[in-house]
């Protein structure tokens, strides 16, 4: 599978979604385009359904993602992680961090927000 990495924002949400194996160069492309994201929202939904690996550069880019989101008020969420990459996030212990959730509007519906507005429901 080819390395892809897409966006889209709901409000002060962004879904990044990627697709491939995240290592070496692409690693440093995906930390670039994610820290870019963190500057455009407060949550962050990472819908991993098509990554099949992930090197520690990318679980570093990960921490600091949550990082930036935490500090603005924010969260981030693992939406349908493959097996493979969840094996690695029980490795680094990344369950303790990260809310690991079944779809994207999972994570809407745990962060109490309207996945067609982006705003809180009260």
């Amino acid at each position: 599978m080819a390395n892809r990495l897409s966006f889209e924002q709901v409000g002060d949400v962004v879904i990044a979604k990627l697709a491939g194996r995240i290592h070496g160069s692409y690693a440093d492309e995906v930390d670039t385009a994610l820290s870019h994201a963190a500057k455009e929202a407060t949550h962050i939904i990472l819908d991993l359904s098509e990554l099949e690996f992930i090197s520690s550069s990318g679980l570093r880019t990960f921490l600091k993602l949550r990082r930036e989101a935490i500090d603005k008020g924010g969260a981030v969420a693992f939406a349908k992680p493959t097996s493979s990459v969840k094996k690695i996030f029980e490795v680094a212990s990344f369950e303790h961090l990260f809310p690991i959730i079944t779809s994207v509007e999972a994570a809407f519906e745990k962060w109490g927000i309207d996945p067609k507005t982006g705003l809180k429901v009260d």
